[in-house]
């Protein structure tokens, strides 16, 4: 029975972390547990009259041998690797295809590698992640009111402008001030007379002002839209991936059983 392609994803996906594990496992287990891979025997008779030293005696048998380790190794990994390089081959192949549709639109028709690429642009950080981009945009403050920018130096551009706002500066100066005592009105005033001497406000206006805001940010609904957007077509290029893995798979004569057995024991 031929075996589908989505079927070979699905066990390349699960049993990939099982095989890196156990490559893993391998090489601590060589580099820190070569005792088991060591044996040893040991004998002694003691001469007629001399006292018998059993600390002499002794077997330590060998736990593994490395063709062990290998050959468990293999019959472990054969499903993985086997289905791995069926996945490529029929991938390279081309009979893994499906039209993209998007928001109801049909992008065209792609292969599962293209799907496989457009997928991780949308959502692995190996070439930057445009989701965290997206998220980051910077927005323009709902608290405010904005425009079309009018100004002969936007035209043409995506620059929005509040209202202009107009006052006047204003600043306070205090000048000094002799009131008027009517007591002495009409009288010569006396000697030593010390005048009162009072500081009045008076407010100076200074100059016109207007004040107007300039923002080339998104609003926040641009912002939910363009990450909404990589929702739809983050989930559109999953269901087309699904729809093209749909295929049969094409065996690969790449085998776990040649490719370890050649490189663990020179079988060719």
């Amino acid at each position: 029975m031929k075996v589908k392609l989505n079927t070979l994803l699905s066990l390349t996906d699960q049993l990939r972390v099982s095989y890196k594990n156990m490559v893993g496992d391998y090489s601590k287990f060589f580099s820190k547990s070569q005792g088991a891979f060591k044996g040893e025997k040991r004998t002694y008779v003691p001469r007629e009259g001399t006292i018998d030293d059993p600390s002499k005696r002794g077997v330590t048998l060998v736990t593994t041998t490395v063709k062990e380790k290998f050959d468990y190794f293999i019959e472990n990994v054969s499903e993985f690797v086997d289905s791995l390089f069926s996945q490529e081959r029929t991938n390279a192949i081309g009979a893994a295809h499906a039209n993209l549709i998007v928001d109801g639109k049909d992008w065209g028709d792609f292969t599962s590698l293209e799907l496989l690429r457009l997928k991780s642009l949308l959502e692995s950080s190996d070439l930057g992640n445009i989701g965290a981009m997206l998220s980051h945009i910077p927005v323009r403050s709902d608290s405010e009111i904005w425009d079309p920018a009018t100004d002969d130096e936007y035209k043409e551009r995506e620059i929005f402008q509040t209202e202009k706002f107009t006052g006047v500066n204003k600043t306070t100066i205090k000048t000094p001030f002799v009131p008027l005592d009517p007591n002495l009105q009409g009288k010569e005033l006396p000697a030593n007379y010390q005048a009162q001497v009072i500081q009045r406000d008076e407010v100076l206006e200074l100059g016109d002002y207007t004040r107007q805001s300039f923002s080339g940010e998104w609003s926040h609904r641009q912002k939910a839209a363009a990450l909404k957007r990589r929702e739809i077509l983050l989930t559109s290029v999953t269901k087309a991936l699904k729809d093209a893995n749909n295929v049969e798979a094409v065996d690969s004569v790449i085998k776990a059983d040649r490719l370890f057995k050649y490189l663990f024991f020179g079988r060719n």
